[in-house]
């Protein structure tokens, strides 16, 4: 049986430049609804969900932010279902009623925790603290009574603070670097001013 030869079509059945075209032959009918658009350029293709001339389209379809409208019963943004969305509702009333809320903690002064960081080296007898000495410390720290500061040592501080700034830099630190230096070490240790005040 000799192989059937197909040869390339310069134009699909029913396309005006085809040689055999016939506008009233069904193919010419059909080119001409999917391709003729007499009142300008369309925004979607002929029979597309969002043409306006096709049967059941989605134009009139409302869509909100998280609402499927085609499954306007699921629940907004989530997509569950009414018994899913009650189920969620139940767990979350009773995870509500047995959650405590944390503690807020005030802010702790580096040259603090940094000093009670190398007592509690000195106690243990060696530089590496494991974490639950680390917390130990910084638990103490926290439930110690907080003195405010009055104006005088507030700006004894800042100064401090300042002092500690510019002798980083001019050591060659970044004002950003020198910055974090200085909160994590403390502004004493930088100076290297000890416990009592001495340098």
């Amino acid at each position: 049986m000799a192989p059937t030869i197909h040869l390339e079509e310069d134009f699909p059945k029913g396309h005006p430049a085809r040689y055999d075209y016939d506008p009233a032959s069904p193919e010419a009918v059909e080119w001409a609804r999917k391709n003729v658009s007499p009142l300008g350029q369309r925004d979607f293709p002929v029979d597309h969900p969002k043409a306006a001339d096709t049967a059941g389209n989605t134009n009139a379809l409302a869509w909100e932010a998280g609402v499927d409208p085609h499954n306007p019963h699921r629940e907004p943004h989530t997509g569950r279902s009414p018994a899913q969305a009650a189920g969620v509702a139940a767990m979350t009333e009773i995870a509500s009623k047995a959650a405590k809320e944390s503690p807020v903690l005030q802010p702790l002064d580096a040259g603090e925790v940094n000093a009670a960081l190398d007592a509690k080296r000195v106690e243990v007898g060696r530089d590496l603290l494991t974490p639950e000495e680390y917390s130990e410390v910084i638990a103490k720290i926290h439930v110690a009574p907080r003195t405010p500061e009055t104006d005088v040592e507030i700006k004894a501080r800042i100064e401090k603070q300042h002092l500690a700034l510019g002798a980083l830099i001019t050591r060659g630190y970044t004002r950003n670097s020198a910055l974090e230096v200085i909160a994590r070490e403390g502004a004493d240790r930088v100076l290297g001013i000890s416990a009592s005040g001495q340098s």
